[in-house]
């Protein structure tokens, strides 16, 4: 594999992953300060009606599910492209 052209590519998608990390865990921080924080009558708002819609933690499954399978077929694609674009030794 050839480094000098990847490693700095990988270097920077890291510290792209690194910023991203930063990003989510200063929302948590802050969603969950707020949670924390919600004047007594915002807890005291009626519930919903019983329904039968699904919870956020199923459709985050779901669509974490889905885009799993489409990553992974993704890649199987361009392993099976490069090798139809190889020539034969």
């Amino acid at each position: 594999m050839s480094t000098t052209y990847l490693t700095p590519t990988i270097e920077a998608a890291d510290q792209v992953f690194e910023a991203v990390v930063k990003a989510q865990d200063a929302t948590i921080d802050a969603v969950s300060t707020f949670t924390a924080n919600l004047p007594e009558a915002a807890k005291n708002v009626p519930a919903l009606p019983e329904t039968d819609l699904p919870t956020p933690q199923e459709i985050a499954s779901t669509y974490f599910a889905y885009a799993e399978k489409i990553l992974s077929n993704q890649k199987a694609f361009v392993e099976k492209f490069l090798a139809a674009t190889t020539v034969a030794s």
